[in-house]
């Protein structure tokens, strides 16, 4: 049993990086306009299952998470170019069963996640051929709650940075493409389950959406994502647990008066080597424009 327990404990740290760190939505790289500030919440409700190991499920646990964030952004120009700043605040609830798995993670994780600060840049910004082409840089410091006793944690106890861009295109008028490649890059957590030091290289990911104008106030997606890399040592000793996986989305958008828009989207992972696979994913996305 206590075999098994550590084999948990050194595969949790690809549950955080096994899908992009950055969730990007339908719509996401739209430009905002100069002075225009818009108000996101967000909720998920998710259900992790595993772990698994070379693309096999080593324990039959479950982590239940409830994730809450308020998103505000605001659009502003620079010279000619369009750039929007965007801060984003999470709450996370965790529960872990069974017993041993708790055991090894802790029984639950909750409290606040680690602050988000990011700046967008538009290097194309053409509305007449619906052309659109962003790249971002976004901090992650570590402000969430943290208890270096236990493993499943709300925050993470590292500096995180992120580089991605998105790329919007209508390719007729009713459907459009979306692509979204990210660099994570990842400081180290001096503090990891009991002073241990874990380090993590760096992770890619590309997510991409196919969107379907049915009318113009009612878009349908369905969209995919790859994610390569974050391996992770814990006191120096490489873990060869590499978060590569595959997940699957797809959903709805709603654009209603007064620039107000709700989104509805369904994720699961298809293919996972390592960590915890994501059995389920429900998002549900609300904005406000002003």
């Amino acid at each position: 049993m206590f075999a098994i327990l550590r084999l948990i404990s050194l595969l949790l740290p690809a549950l955080a990086s096994h899908a992009a760190v950055n969730d990007v939505m339908p719509g996401d790289y739209f430009p905002l306009q100069p002075g225009q500030t818009t108000l996101t919440v967000y909720a998920y409700d998710r259900e992790f299952q595993g772990p698994y190991a070379s693309g096999r499920q080593t324990f039959d646990g479950r982590i239940d998470s409830t994730v809450l964030a308020l998103r505000a952004a605001r659009g502003f120009r620079v010279g000619d170019t369009t750039v929007a700043g965007v801060a984003v605040l999470p709450w996370s609830d965790s529960r872990v069963s069974p017993a041993p798995l708790a055991t090894a993670l802790g029984a639950q994780a909750k409290g606040l996640s680690d602050l988000r600060l990011g700046l967008t840049a538009w290097l194309i910004n053409d509305k007449a051929t619906a052309n659109y082409l962003g790249i971002s840089g976004m901090l992650i410091a570590p402000t969430g709650d943290y208890d270096g006793r236990q493993v499943l944690n709300a925050g993470e106890n590292r500096w995180r940075y992120v580089v991605s861009a998105g790329w919007q295109k209508d390719i007729t008028p009713r459907f459009l493409v979306e692509l979204s490649p990210e660099i994570a890059f990842y400081g180290d957590n001096k503090d990891y389950a009991g002073k241990r030091r874990l380090e993590q290289r760096t992770s890619y990911a590309i997510t991409g959406y196919l969107r379907w104008r049915v009318t113009p106030a009612w878009h349908v997606h369905v969209g995919g994502q790859l994610n390569r890399g974050g391996e992770t040592r814990i006191n120096g000793v490489d873990q060869r647990n590499p978060a590569n996986n595959e997940r699957v989305m797809a959903g709805m958008s709603w654009f209603l008066p007064e620039q107000q828009q709700v989104i509805l989207r369904f994720a699961r992972d298809t293919e996972i080597d390592n960590g915890f696979r994501t059995g389920r994913e429900i998002l549900l996305r609300y904005q406000k424009g002003f």
